[in-house]
């Protein structure tokens, strides 16, 4: 949902948002962030027009692992999928931290703190879990 002015069209939790009779719009750092979480809330592979986008919750959230093992292959998935974003130069820190939103499904809070291809330091949060 990006052009090249790095405009985009704003979401609030998957819905359009509409303002002055038109779709409101996002720019600079504030539509990278909400890309960005698109990304990593979009299935890999759910994407028909790009089966590379998104992350791979199948590879986390089904391999036999414990939560440690479960937070390291999210940690690495989380870099494939933000690392396919030309708008990422580097990906700096990524911290997993356990939501304790449900016992039964496992849920976290992801920070991760990347520098964009502009060099501006920024830090997308998000959460991420098993489905319920």
């Amino acid at each position: 949902m990006t052009t090249p002015n790095n405009t985009g069209i704003r979401l609030d939790e998957g819905d359009l948002v509409l303002e002055n009779r038109g779709l409101a719009t996002l720019t600079g750092l504030p539509n990278l962030a909400q890309d960005l979480r698109l990304r990593l809330l979009t299935p890999l592979g759910d994407d028909r027009y790009d089966t590379r986008y998104g992350l791979d919750y199948a590879a986390v959230f089904t391999t036999p692992a414990n939560a440690h093992e479960m937070r390291d292959l999210l940690r690495l998935n989380i870099v494939r999928t933000l690392g396919g974003d030309s708008r990422v130069q580097e990906i700096r820190d990524i911290q997993v931290t356990d939501a304790h939103t449900d016992p039964h499904h496992r849920v976290w809070q992801v920070l991760v703190s990347i520098i964009t291809s502009g060099g501006v330091p920024a830090v997308l949060t998000t959460t991420v879990g098993a489905p319920a």
